[in-house]
């Protein structure tokens, strides 16, 4: 079976097609795309962003925006780094199967509705340090690979840090090269971390979880846990 060739869209054209679906009331496609990197500051958006199966050729970052709809990146490949930063966002965001080369980070954001990171490739980091999500997040099955980069190595590092979690965190069988800091974090569901792998320690000193922690079968260097 052929392989299906993506369409090449500019920046101008995902600007038109930003304003032409917010006219029309429905959620701006992007999916199927060859997409340059693109970035987002102080922007109201008032529609969902459709990229799944897309290619973003670099990375992507809104900063300081508001997008009142879900941002699907389910099965898409973006070439570097996938940046969000004290946004608001009032939908899903949705990016389970995608393929990220460098980190993920989603710093200081608010999430209205959940976070699926089922099976996301990501090389680098994944931060979550200072987010508000008000439902569940799923990062299970995840594989967070070490990046060597010009100024040495990024470790393949999960970050929870400070971060409140109306929902579950469910983390059921990923796997990090590096370590798991989830210091002081709350959550006012369950804790996941059945057969999860850690090549570093996991951190849990401060971090308060409401519902049930499964632990089972998760491997580290070592459990560092103060709970309240």
């Amino acid at each position: 079976m052929a392989e299906k060739v993506l369409q090449r869209f500019t920046i101008q054209e995902m600007l038109r097609e930003l304003k032409q679906a917010e006219r029309e009331k429905r959620t701006a496609d992007f999916s199927n795309k060859l997409l340059p990197e693109f970035s987002f500051s102080k922007k109201e958006i008032n529609i969902g962003m459709d990229f799944h199966n897309s290619s973003v050729q670099g990375a992507v970052y809104f900063d300081e925006c508001e997008i009142k709809g879900d941002i699907n990146l389910e099965n898409a490949l973006i070439y570097r780094t996938l940046y969000i930063a004290k946004s608001k966002i009032g939908g899903n965001l949705i990016a389970k199967q995608a393929n990220i080369r460098e980190v993920v980070n989603l710093v200081a954001s608010n999430f209205n509705k959940a976070v699926n990171f089922e099976k996301i490739s990501i090389r680098g980091f994944l931060g979550l340090n200072k987010v508000s999500i008000n439902d569940d997040i799923n990062i299970k099955g995840a594989v967070i690979k070490d990046i060597k980069t010009k100024t040495g190595t990024i470790r393949g590092d999960v970050y929870l840090r400070k971060a409140e979690i109306k929902g579950s965190v469910n983390l059921e069988g990923l796997s990090a090269e590096g370590l798991g800091n989830f210091e002081n974090t709350t959550i006012s569901e369950d804790l996941i971390l059945k057969n999860a792998k850690f090549q570093g320690v996991v951190i849990l000193s401060g971090t308060i979880v409401e519902g049930e922690v499964d632990s089972q079968g998760v491997r580290c260097e070592r459990l560092i846990a103060h709970m309240t």
